[in-house]
Protein backbone atom coordinates (compact mmCIF):
# COMPACT_ATOMS: atom_id res chain seq x y z
CA UNK A 1 0.00 0.00 0.00
CA UNK A 2 1.40 3.82 -0.66
CA UNK A 3 2.06 5.42 2.10
CA UNK A 4 -0.13 8.60 2.60
CA UNK A 5 2.81 10.59 3.20
CA UNK A 6 5.09 9.36 0.22
CA UNK A 7 3.36 12.93 -0.89
CA UNK A 8 7.12 14.08 -0.91
CA UNK A 9 6.49 17.43 1.48
CA UNK A 10 8.00 18.85 4.66
CA UNK A 11 11.34 17.39 3.74
CA UNK A 12 12.46 19.98 6.76
CA UNK A 13 10.44 21.34 9.54
CA UNK A 14 7.70 23.92 7.37
CA UNK A 15 8.23 27.23 8.23
CA UNK A 16 5.38 30.48 8.04
CA UNK A 17 2.99 32.95 9.78
CA UNK A 18 -0.04 31.77 11.66
CA UNK A 19 -3.05 33.84 12.87
CA UNK A 20 -4.11 31.68 16.33
CA UNK A 21 -2.32 32.76 19.54
CA UNK A 22 -1.65 36.24 18.42
CA UNK A 23 -5.15 36.96 16.65
CA UNK A 24 -7.49 34.14 18.01
CA UNK A 25 -11.04 34.13 16.93
CA UNK A 26 -11.83 37.84 16.18
CA UNK A 27 -14.38 38.27 13.89
CA UNK A 28 -15.79 41.45 14.67
CA UNK A 29 -13.89 43.74 11.78
CA UNK A 30 -16.01 46.79 12.69
CA UNK A 31 -14.79 47.11 16.35
CA UNK A 32 -11.17 45.55 15.52
CA UNK A 33 -10.33 45.99 11.63
CA UNK A 34 -6.78 45.51 12.22
CA UNK A 35 -7.60 42.75 14.39
CA UNK A 36 -9.48 40.81 13.11
CA UNK A 37 -9.42 37.43 11.45
CA UNK A 38 -9.86 38.57 7.56
CA UNK A 39 -8.73 38.76 4.02
CA UNK A 40 -7.20 42.16 4.94
CA UNK A 41 -5.33 40.65 7.67
CA UNK A 42 -3.35 37.95 5.77
CA UNK A 43 -2.50 40.11 2.43
CA UNK A 44 -1.12 42.56 5.08
CA UNK A 45 1.12 39.76 6.41
CA UNK A 46 2.08 38.65 3.12
CA UNK A 47 3.03 42.26 1.88
CA UNK A 48 5.42 42.41 5.12
CA UNK A 49 6.73 38.60 4.49
CA UNK A 50 8.01 39.15 0.84
CA UNK A 51 9.16 42.55 1.49
CA UNK A 52 10.67 42.49 4.62
CA UNK A 53 12.97 39.33 4.55
CA UNK A 54 10.49 36.77 6.08
CA UNK A 55 9.99 34.93 3.52
CA UNK A 56 13.61 34.88 1.88
CA UNK A 57 14.57 33.58 5.82
CA UNK A 58 12.73 30.63 4.91
CA UNK A 59 9.04 31.71 6.26
CA UNK A 60 7.26 30.23 3.15
CA UNK A 61 3.49 29.81 4.68
CA UNK A 62 0.82 31.87 5.85
CA UNK A 63 -1.51 30.21 7.71
CA UNK A 64 -5.21 30.76 8.38
CA UNK A 65 -6.54 28.74 11.40
CA UNK A 66 -10.06 28.48 12.87
CA UNK A 67 -13.04 31.43 12.47
CA UNK A 68 -12.46 32.19 9.13
CA UNK A 69 -16.03 30.23 7.70
CA UNK A 70 -18.93 31.59 7.23
CA UNK A 71 -21.08 29.84 9.96
CA UNK A 72 -22.75 27.44 7.38
CA UNK A 73 -21.65 25.07 4.16
CA UNK A 74 -22.82 26.00 0.80
CA UNK A 75 -26.00 24.83 -1.04
CA UNK A 76 -23.56 22.55 -2.82
CA UNK A 77 -22.42 21.53 0.65
CA UNK A 78 -19.03 23.00 0.52
CA UNK A 79 -17.11 25.24 3.12
CA UNK A 80 -17.21 28.85 2.16
CA UNK A 81 -14.86 31.73 3.61
CA UNK A 82 -17.34 34.20 5.68
CA UNK A 83 -18.22 36.73 3.14
CA UNK A 84 -17.96 39.72 4.75
CA UNK A 85 -14.18 39.17 5.82
CA UNK A 86 -13.37 37.22 3.06
CA UNK A 87 -14.84 39.07 0.44
CA UNK A 88 -12.66 37.51 -2.58
CA UNK A 89 -13.02 34.07 -1.27
CA UNK A 90 -10.56 31.64 -0.47
CA UNK A 91 -9.25 31.53 -3.88
CA UNK A 92 -8.46 34.80 -4.41
CA UNK A 93 -6.12 34.95 -1.19
CA UNK A 94 -4.46 31.87 -2.50
CA UNK A 95 -3.71 33.70 -5.78
CA UNK A 96 -2.42 36.97 -3.69
CA UNK A 97 -0.32 35.08 -1.63
CA UNK A 98 1.20 32.46 -4.03
CA UNK A 99 1.81 36.22 -6.42
CA UNK A 100 4.18 37.22 -3.05
CA UNK A 101 6.47 34.13 -3.53
CA UNK A 102 4.47 32.65 -0.48
CA UNK A 103 1.97 29.70 -0.08
CA UNK A 104 -1.13 29.37 2.07
CA UNK A 105 -2.73 27.61 4.65
CA UNK A 106 -6.13 26.74 5.85
CA UNK A 107 -7.70 25.12 9.11
CA UNK A 108 -10.62 22.35 9.47
CA UNK A 109 -11.55 19.78 11.93
CA UNK A 110 -11.88 16.59 11.55
CA UNK A 111 -15.26 16.17 13.71
CA UNK A 112 -18.42 18.15 12.96
CA UNK A 113 -17.85 21.39 14.35
CA UNK A 114 -14.28 23.44 15.19
CA UNK A 115 -13.04 24.13 17.59
CA UNK A 116 -14.61 27.63 17.65
CA UNK A 117 -17.93 26.27 16.47
CA UNK A 118 -17.58 26.75 12.70
CA UNK A 119 -18.41 23.68 10.61
CA UNK A 120 -16.27 20.95 10.40
CA UNK A 121 -14.88 18.30 7.77
CA UNK A 122 -16.80 15.20 9.85
CA UNK A 123 -18.64 13.38 6.47
CA UNK A 124 -17.19 15.65 3.96
CA UNK A 125 -13.36 14.75 3.83
CA UNK A 126 -13.11 14.28 0.30
CA UNK A 127 -15.16 17.28 -0.77
CA UNK A 128 -12.96 19.68 1.59
CA UNK A 129 -10.02 18.35 0.41
CA UNK A 130 -11.04 19.02 -3.48
CA UNK A 131 -12.44 22.17 -2.36
CA UNK A 132 -9.61 23.21 -0.35
CA UNK A 133 -7.07 22.04 -3.54
CA UNK A 134 -9.76 23.90 -6.24
CA UNK A 135 -8.69 26.97 -4.10
CA UNK A 136 -4.71 26.58 -4.33
CA UNK A 137 -4.43 25.65 -1.05
CA UNK A 138 -0.74 24.00 -0.08
CA UNK A 139 -1.47 23.44 3.96
CA UNK A 140 -4.10 22.04 6.05
CA UNK A 141 -4.14 22.35 9.60
CA UNK A 142 -6.54 19.53 10.92
CA UNK A 143 -8.21 20.28 14.56
CA UNK A 144 -9.90 17.18 16.56
CA UNK A 145 -12.50 19.30 18.34
CA UNK A 146 -16.01 17.64 18.57
CA UNK A 147 -15.39 13.61 17.59
CA UNK A 148 -17.77 11.78 18.69
CA UNK A 149 -15.13 8.72 19.54
CA UNK A 150 -11.19 8.03 19.50
CA UNK A 151 -12.11 5.70 16.53
CA UNK A 152 -13.73 8.06 14.85
CA UNK A 153 -11.28 10.64 15.11
CA UNK A 154 -8.24 8.16 14.22
CA UNK A 155 -10.74 7.18 10.82
CA UNK A 156 -10.99 10.97 10.22
CA UNK A 157 -7.40 11.91 10.03
CA UNK A 158 -6.83 9.01 7.70
CA UNK A 159 -9.24 9.35 5.56
CA UNK A 160 -8.75 13.54 5.09
CA UNK A 161 -4.97 11.84 4.19
CA UNK A 162 -5.91 9.85 1.60
CA UNK A 163 -8.36 12.63 0.29
CA UNK A 164 -5.92 15.51 0.34
CA UNK A 165 -3.78 13.10 -1.68
CA UNK A 166 -6.36 11.88 -4.40
CA UNK A 167 -6.50 15.73 -4.96
CA UNK A 168 -3.04 15.84 -6.55
CA UNK A 169 -1.91 18.87 -5.44
CA UNK A 170 0.88 19.14 -3.27
CA UNK A 171 -0.67 20.30 0.51
CA UNK A 172 0.82 19.74 3.94
CA UNK A 173 -1.08 17.92 6.34
CA UNK A 174 -0.92 18.83 9.90
CA UNK A 175 -2.48 16.88 12.42
CA UNK A 176 -3.63 17.32 16.26
CA UNK A 177 -4.37 13.22 16.26
CA UNK A 178 -1.91 12.18 19.10
CA UNK A 179 -2.91 15.47 21.12
CA UNK A 180 -6.83 14.02 21.34
CA UNK A 181 -5.70 11.03 21.67
CA UNK A 182 -3.22 11.49 24.75
CA UNK A 183 -5.74 11.35 27.43
CA UNK A 184 -6.75 8.23 26.56
CA UNK A 185 -4.35 6.26 25.54
CA UNK A 186 -0.77 6.10 23.67
CA UNK A 187 -0.35 7.68 20.33
CA UNK A 188 1.13 5.13 17.82
CA UNK A 189 3.64 7.41 16.24
CA UNK A 190 4.34 4.57 13.03
CA UNK A 191 0.93 5.05 12.28
CA UNK A 192 0.52 8.66 12.56
CA UNK A 193 3.62 9.81 10.68
CA UNK A 194 2.02 7.35 7.63
CA UNK A 195 -0.66 9.48 7.15
CA UNK A 196 0.80 13.32 8.72
CA UNK A 197 3.65 15.39 7.62
CA UNK A 198 3.09 16.88 11.19
CA UNK A 199 1.46 16.38 14.37
CA UNK A 200 0.69 18.30 17.50
CA UNK A 201 1.43 16.81 20.90
CA UNK A 202 0.92 19.03 23.82
CA UNK A 203 -1.60 22.24 24.51
CA UNK A 204 -1.82 25.43 22.69
CA UNK A 205 1.33 27.52 23.31
CA UNK A 206 0.13 30.48 25.50
CA UNK A 207 2.31 34.15 25.33
CA UNK A 208 3.95 33.28 28.88
CA UNK A 209 7.38 31.64 29.89
CA UNK A 210 5.52 28.90 31.30
CA UNK A 211 3.81 27.61 28.46
CA UNK A 212 7.29 27.20 26.69
CA UNK A 213 8.54 25.59 30.28
CA UNK A 214 5.43 23.00 30.16
CA UNK A 215 6.06 22.12 26.49
CA UNK A 216 10.23 21.50 27.24
CA UNK A 217 8.87 19.20 30.41
CA UNK A 218 6.66 17.60 28.36
CA UNK A 219 9.28 17.21 25.37
CA UNK A 220 12.26 16.02 27.24
CA UNK A 221 9.86 13.66 29.88
CA UNK A 222 7.79 11.98 26.80
CA UNK A 223 11.26 11.94 24.32
CA UNK A 224 12.26 8.12 24.37
CA UNK A 225 8.68 7.77 22.33
CA UNK A 226 8.65 10.62 20.07
CA UNK A 227 12.30 11.71 19.24
CA UNK A 228 12.66 8.79 17.27
CA UNK A 229 9.98 8.87 14.63
CA UNK A 230 10.47 12.30 13.67
CA UNK A 231 12.40 12.78 10.20
CA UNK A 232 12.11 14.13 6.99
CA UNK A 233 8.41 14.51 5.66
CA UNK A 234 7.29 13.71 9.67
CA UNK A 235 7.92 15.96 12.81
CA UNK A 236 6.63 16.31 16.14
CA UNK A 237 4.90 19.65 16.81
CA UNK A 238 5.31 20.85 20.08
CA UNK A 239 2.75 23.40 18.93
CA UNK A 240 4.65 25.23 16.33
CA UNK A 241 3.64 29.11 17.17
CA UNK A 242 6.44 31.13 17.97
CA UNK A 243 5.13 33.81 19.82
CA UNK A 244 8.42 36.16 19.75
CA UNK A 245 7.94 39.38 19.03
CA UNK A 246 4.82 39.53 21.36
CA UNK A 247 3.92 40.28 25.24
CA UNK A 248 4.69 37.90 27.37
CA UNK A 249 8.08 36.10 26.95
CA UNK A 250 11.61 38.15 28.31
CA UNK A 251 14.48 38.77 25.56
CA UNK A 252 15.83 35.69 27.10
CA UNK A 253 12.72 33.59 27.00
CA UNK A 254 12.32 34.56 23.44
CA UNK A 255 15.64 33.45 23.09
CA UNK A 256 14.98 29.92 24.47
CA UNK A 257 12.20 29.03 22.67
CA UNK A 258 13.90 30.00 19.35
CA UNK A 259 17.12 27.98 20.11
CA UNK A 260 14.77 24.82 21.62
CA UNK A 261 12.47 25.20 18.72
CA UNK A 262 15.60 24.91 16.48
CA UNK A 263 17.08 21.67 18.86
CA UNK A 264 13.52 19.77 18.60
CA UNK A 265 13.33 19.95 14.82
CA UNK A 266 9.66 21.64 15.60
CA UNK A 267 7.86 23.34 12.41
CA UNK A 268 8.28 27.05 12.92
CA UNK A 269 5.38 29.33 12.65
CA UNK A 270 5.66 32.67 14.19
CA UNK A 271 2.61 34.10 15.52
CA UNK A 272 3.12 37.75 16.10
CA UNK A 273 1.81 41.03 14.11
CA UNK A 274 4.35 41.49 11.82
CA UNK A 275 3.31 45.11 10.75
CA UNK A 276 4.34 46.03 14.54
CA UNK A 277 7.68 43.80 15.45
CA UNK A 278 10.81 45.14 16.71
CA UNK A 279 14.32 45.17 15.40
CA UNK A 280 15.53 42.66 18.02
CA UNK A 281 12.55 40.11 18.10
CA UNK A 282 13.06 39.95 13.94
CA UNK A 283 17.29 39.45 14.34
CA UNK A 284 16.08 36.40 16.24
CA UNK A 285 13.53 34.91 14.27
CA UNK A 286 15.58 35.83 10.95
CA UNK A 287 18.81 34.67 12.08
CA UNK A 288 20.50 32.18 9.91
CA UNK A 289 22.26 29.99 12.00
CA UNK A 290 19.66 28.84 14.06
CA UNK A 291 17.23 28.48 11.07
CA UNK A 292 19.70 26.64 9.39
CA UNK A 293 19.70 23.99 12.74
CA UNK A 294 16.56 23.77 12.67
CA UNK A 295 16.12 22.96 8.75
CA UNK A 296 19.04 21.12 8.92
CA UNK A 297 18.41 18.16 6.10
CA UNK A 298 19.96 14.93 8.81
CA UNK A 299 16.19 15.59 10.11
CA UNK A 300 16.87 13.88 13.32
CA UNK A 301 15.38 15.66 16.46
CA UNK A 302 16.87 16.65 19.89
CA UNK A 303 16.66 15.68 23.18
CA UNK A 304 17.78 16.16 26.58
CA UNK A 305 20.90 14.83 27.41
CA UNK A 306 21.19 15.80 31.24
CA UNK A 307 19.79 17.84 34.12
CA UNK A 308 21.28 19.35 36.66
CA UNK A 309 19.80 21.21 39.14
CA UNK A 310 18.25 24.39 37.07
CA UNK A 311 20.50 23.55 34.09
CA UNK A 312 19.29 21.23 31.17
CA UNK A 313 21.81 19.97 28.51
CA UNK A 314 20.37 18.89 25.05
CA UNK A 315 21.90 18.31 21.48
CA UNK A 316 20.75 17.32 17.91
CA UNK A 317 22.95 15.33 15.51
CA UNK A 318 23.10 17.46 12.38
CA UNK A 319 24.57 16.34 9.11
CA UNK A 320 27.88 16.44 8.39
CA UNK A 321 28.58 14.84 11.91
CA UNK A 322 28.07 18.16 13.90
CA UNK A 323 25.92 18.36 16.51
CA UNK A 324 23.81 21.57 18.24
CA UNK A 325 23.94 21.85 21.95
CA UNK A 326 22.09 24.13 24.36
CA UNK A 327 22.20 24.82 27.82
CA UNK A 328 19.15 26.28 29.54
CA UNK A 329 18.99 27.92 32.72
CA UNK A 330 15.45 27.39 34.06
CA UNK A 331 16.58 29.23 37.40
CA UNK A 332 14.42 32.37 37.77
CA UNK A 333 15.70 33.85 40.32
CA UNK A 334 19.39 35.73 40.74
CA UNK A 335 21.79 36.76 37.85
CA UNK A 336 23.90 35.02 35.13
CA UNK A 337 25.06 31.09 36.32
CA UNK A 338 27.80 29.28 35.04
CA UNK A 339 27.50 25.39 33.64
CA UNK A 340 30.27 23.66 32.99
CA UNK A 341 29.87 19.82 30.79
CA UNK A 342 32.40 17.51 29.88
CA UNK A 343 32.82 17.18 25.92
CA UNK A 344 32.62 13.60 25.94
CA UNK A 345 29.55 13.65 27.02
CA UNK A 346 28.12 15.21 23.42
CA UNK A 347 27.00 12.71 20.68
CA UNK A 348 28.23 9.19 21.99
CA UNK A 349 31.87 10.54 23.13
CA UNK A 350 32.22 11.26 19.10
CA UNK A 351 31.28 14.71 18.71
CA UNK A 352 34.91 15.80 20.01
CA UNK A 353 36.71 13.02 19.10
CA UNK A 354 39.64 14.05 18.36
CA UNK A 355 38.88 17.55 18.58
CA UNK A 356 35.85 20.00 17.90
CA UNK A 357 35.58 23.57 17.12
CA UNK A 358 32.72 25.12 19.12
CA UNK A 359 30.34 28.23 17.87
CA UNK A 360 27.78 30.14 19.82
CA UNK A 361 25.06 30.99 18.01
CA UNK A 362 22.63 32.44 20.50
CA UNK A 363 22.10 34.53 22.44
CA UNK A 364 24.58 36.44 19.85
CA UNK A 365 27.02 34.63 17.40
CA UNK A 366 30.75 34.54 18.31
CA UNK A 367 33.64 31.56 18.02
CA UNK A 368 34.70 29.85 21.20
CA UNK A 369 37.76 28.05 19.48
CA UNK A 370 38.92 24.39 19.04
CA UNK A 371 38.78 22.09 21.94
CA UNK A 372 39.87 18.75 22.35
CA UNK A 373 37.99 14.97 23.04
CA UNK A 374 38.94 15.35 27.18
CA UNK A 375 37.92 18.89 27.66
CA UNK A 376 35.20 21.26 29.10
CA UNK A 377 33.12 23.97 28.15
CA UNK A 378 32.02 26.62 30.96
CA UNK A 379 29.02 28.62 29.49
CA UNK A 380 26.99 31.45 31.33
CA UNK A 381 23.89 31.09 30.49
CA UNK A 382 20.73 34.07 32.24
CA UNK A 383 18.11 32.75 33.80
CA UNK A 384 15.43 31.59 31.84
CA UNK A 385 18.11 31.66 29.06
CA UNK A 386 19.88 29.87 26.81
CA UNK A 387 22.97 29.47 25.07
CA UNK A 388 22.89 27.60 21.60
CA UNK A 389 26.57 26.28 20.35
CA UNK A 390 27.16 24.58 17.39
CA UNK A 391 29.71 21.63 17.63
Amino acid sequence: AVLALDNGLARTPPMGWLHWERFLCGTDCAAEPRRCVSEQLFVEMADRMAAEGWRDAGYEFICIDDCWMAPTRDKQGRLQADPKRFPGGIRRLADYVHSKGLKLGIYSDVGSKTCAGFPGSYNHYDLDAQTFASWGVDLLKFDGCNSDSLELLAEGYRRMSLALNRTGRSIVYSCEWPFYLRPVQQPNYTEIKQYCNHWRNFYDVYDSWSSIKSILDWTALHQDTIVKIAGPGGWNDPDMALVIGNFGLSWEQSVTQMAMWAIMAAPLFMSNDLRHISPEAKWLLQNKEVIAINQDPLGKQGYQLSKDKNFQLWERPLSGRAYAVAVLNQQEIGGPQKFTFSLTFLGNGLACNPACSIRQVLPASKDCGVYSWMSSLTVEVNPTGTVLLKV
